[in-house]
């Protein structure tokens, strides 16, 4: 067997001995690896009837090393599962849960890339270098957008101790521009230790059409539009458990499952949306009460818990005209029945390990959500995410059109922050609010047959997404390395969570900082500190511009479960301590310096942004070139040139050119039965979608194509030409000249439009009827 390190090296068993069967746990150095190789004490002749074979053996696996299912949800929050009382059924994580072990004080770090680098490295993320987004590296210690070489994976330390180890669903720890064919790979999950991956690179994909990567390479289309995501990433676990059991027996795995719902886009078969009709009609005041009395009964929050209040900026249900109650209200339909999917997947695959006879040497740990439920659609919801962050100007006619095509291909959904403050319920807020518990609090479960003292409990220990990878390593009885592949490692920050399952420590002393996007706080037994800076989590600025002065209360956890009482008044001397500490915290983890900016503002105002190039010439070569949009030239709001020489088979050929995005932001110049035609789709309103064609078709053969895109004045869109071989054949004007390109792993395409589309087109994918030798991209 060969494991794949951080780095993509390949070391095989007679490099290092660990991927065969070892000696004795005691007589293996595992704090260094590769782990040495055994000394040979066979006998060496000429002839080998004359030679004695070696007795030293590779490395093993320690004896009764239990199997790993690691399972992390994606914007649900602590109050969306019935498991924690939420409004959403969720049979199998109620019988996870009946199995395990509860923990109601889990935290994560408040949003995607940090969240899942503290899970797999047991660091703090900023001291793991992924302070925030890798969508938007900064050059900065603490913010570079990737794992460090000091900070091992868990994959990386437990592929080489001899585990399979493999990934399906979301990685988003890879920058931008590292996403594309070109590498580097060692933040891709393979080179992070992980034998085989299989899912997406960015922060969200379409559910029906997705953006997919098997190991580093992008998985061609294959028309199975009518199997969303989530089914096919357990078919693949299932697969991959089926042939790594075949292969090896006795050698355990650690797969980690990590589905991109329910981020947007809200998309759900429409029968289980059905099953949720009129389910939410009472609003998101009403449902917040209704799961706090379910959550009283069950003994996952305290008797006595309180609701934090309704903040002003998130409107009152009732204060809702009947058109707005009415699509909100089917846009959390959709995001149940999208958590009710989830829940089904994993509980296909507990239940074929149980089938396999695997399930009771299978450690569980499953997190429901990488930070509090997403509020980024602001208070009136979105069909198109990415088209209305910081604007928020869809009208509710439009929404209205949209009702009976949610949870479907055509929207891009994500529901009203009302709703997201429901699903984090009795906490304030939701995610990016680092400051509270509703964008830090999340529910999680571990469950290991014959390790858990009181299965169905509720733990009120405090605990965090880097206390995961510690509990992995002591259930394996593996330690954490000192050195990788001959890196030193920076300490382990998290604490193993197994002697909880023994015994819960609800007073175990802890200190904990947290900080994203200039929100900040700190938990230190039982007191919590919250640093507000004033940003709505729909918003790219906060209200005082890059420099606000941030807001600062004080509460006891130990009473007050929900944060819903500030004591910074009554106690400013342990307020001045809480600060003190945070700040010495901060400095120890690389968290300065603090942006308070977030999306395009962020990203906009870099001084350095990593990979970016000032090449104003772009050349690509061949019909088959795919690279993400993000690591892509910017090629709306700004002025430049296509120039593409294509060859037609056929007369009335079809087919694209070039296309960037999808229908929910996007361009495409393409032939559409020969006839040149540019489309532009700020969204999926007709109102933001422009065609302009050529009124008659090319001619087979070889044609040099030009287009030109002008934009006028900000926010009267631009002017397009296009020319074929120097001749003018057709003239137009967009109704806007800026589109984000929804989904993070929409790309630019040469001859043909993978993922989702920007238009309709004759032929699969767009796939041109033809050739395309060349395209020029040039900027003024």
């Amino acid at each position: 067997m060969r494991c794949k390190t951080r780095r993509g090296l390949l070391i095989s068993a007679a490099m290092m001995t660990v991927c065969a069967s070892a000696p004795s746990r005691a007589q293996v150095d595992r704090t260094i690896l590769p782990l040495a190789r055994p000394a040979f004490d066979g006998v060496i002749a000429d002839n080998v009837l004359d030679a004695r074979p070696g007795t030293a053996r590779p490395a093993q696996v320690p004896k009764g090393a239990p199997n790993i299912l690691l399972f992390m949800a994606d914007d649900v929050g602590f109050a969306m599962s019935s498991a924690f009382g939420g409004p959403v059924p969720t049979p199998n994580m109620e019988k996870l849960a009946a199995q395990g072990q509860r923990y109601n004080r889990f935290h994560t770090t408040g949003i995607c890339s940090p969240s899942r680098a503290a899970l797999l490295t047991g660091r703090n993320s900023h001291n793991a270098g992924t302070g925030f987004l890798s969508d938007m590296p900064a050059p900065f210690p603490g913010y570079g957008g990737k794992m460090l070489p000091e900070t091992a994976t868990i994959a990386q330390i437990l592929c080489l101790n001899g585990y399979s180890t493999a990934m399906f669903g979301k990685h988003h720890n890879v920058p931008g521009h590292e996403r594309s064919a070109a590498g580097p790979f060692e933040a891709w999950p393979t080179g992070l230790g992980f034998d085989y991956f299989y899912g997406f690179l960015a922060g969200d994909t379409d559910q029906y059409q997705p953006a997919l990567y098997r190991g580093v390479s992008r998985i061609e289309p294959d028309g199975q539009s009518d199997t969303l995501l989530d089914q096919r990433l357990a078919d693949d676990m299932i697969g991959w458990i089926h042939n790594q059991k075949a292969g090896a027996p006795d050698k355990p795995f650690f797969a980690y499952l990590a589905p991109g719902t329910a981020h947007a886009p809200h998309q759900a078969p429409p029968a289980y949306i059905a099953r949720f009709r009129g389910k939410f009609d009472q609003g998101w005041d009403r449902l917040r009460e209704e799961t706090l009395a379910r959550q009283i009964a069950a003994g996952i929050v305290p008797r006595g818990t309180k609701l934090s209040a309704r903040p002003d900026a998130i409107p009152a249900w009732s204060s809702l005209n009947a058109q707005a109650k009415a699509f909100a209200a089917r846009t959390m339909e959709v995001a149940a029945a999208q958590l009710v999917l989830q829940d089904e997947q994993l509980g296909r695959v507990i239940d074929e390990l149980d089938r396999m006879g695997e399930l009771n040497r299978t450690l569980i740990a499953v997190i429901q959500g990488d930070n509090g439920a997403s509020g980024e659609a602001g208070p009136g919801g979105t069909v198109n995410e990415l088209r209305t962050i910081g604007t928020h100007d869809e009208d509710q006619a439009w929404l209205t059109a949209n009702l009976d095509r949610l949870g479907g291909p055509q929207t891009y959904q994500n529901y009203p922050v009302g709703w997201a403050w429901a699903m984090n319920a009795p906490f304030p807020w939701v995610k990016q609010y680092a400051s509270m518990l509703g964008g830090i609090r999340n529910g999680m479960i571990l469950a290991w047959p014959g390790h858990v003292a009181q299965p169905g409990a509720v733990c009120a220990q405090f605990s965090h997404l880097i206390d995961i990878a510690p509990t992995l390593l002591d259930a394996a009885t593996l330690p954490a390395p000192s050195s990788v592949l001959g890196v030193a490692q920076k300490p382990i920050d998290g604490q193993s969570l197994l002697p909880s399952l023994g015994a819960c420590n609800a007073a175990a002393p802890r200190t904990q900082y947290f900080e994203i996007n200039g929100k900040v706080s700190l938990y230190h037994d039982g007191w919590f500190l919250s640093g507000e800076d004033g940003r709505p989590a729909w918003e790219f600025m906060p209200p005082t511009g890059p420099r606000p002065t941030i807001q600062w209360s004080l509460y006891n956890l130990d009473k007050d479960f929900s944060q819903s009482r500030d004591l910074a008044m009554q106690e400013p001397k342990r307020l001045a301590e809480m600060q003190s500490l945070w700040r010495a915290e901060a400095m120890r983890n690389n968290v300065f310096p603090l942006d308070h900016r977030f999306g395009a503002a962020r990203y906009g105002g870099l001084r350095v942004a990593p990979g970016a190039s000032s090449t104003q010439r772009f050349t690509y070569w061949g019909k088959d070139v795919t690279i993400p949009a993000n690591a892509a030239p910017r090629l709306s709001g700004r002025a430049f040139t296509v120039e593409a020489d294509v060859r037609l088979d056929k007369d009335a050929a079809s087919g694209v050119v070039m296309a960037i995005g999808s229908r929910f932001g996007g361009w495409s110049l393409h032939l559409d039965q020969g006839r040149p035609t540019f489309t532009f789709a700020r969204s999926t309103d007709p109102r933001e979608i422009s065609n302009i064609a050529a009124d008659r078709p090319l001619p087979p053969g070889a044609t040099t194509l030009r287009l030109r895109f002008t934009p006028m004045k900000e926010g009267t869109g631009a002017r397009i030409s296009i020319e074929a071989d120097g001749q003018a054949i057709a003239q137009g004007q967009s109704s806007s000249s800026v589109m984000m390109p929804a989904g993070g792993g929409e790309s630019l395409d040469i001859g043909r439009d993978l993922g989702v589309p920007v238009t309709s087109y004759a032929t699969a994918q767009g796939t041109i009827e033809g050739d395309v030798r060349r395209v020029v991209v040039t900027f003024d």
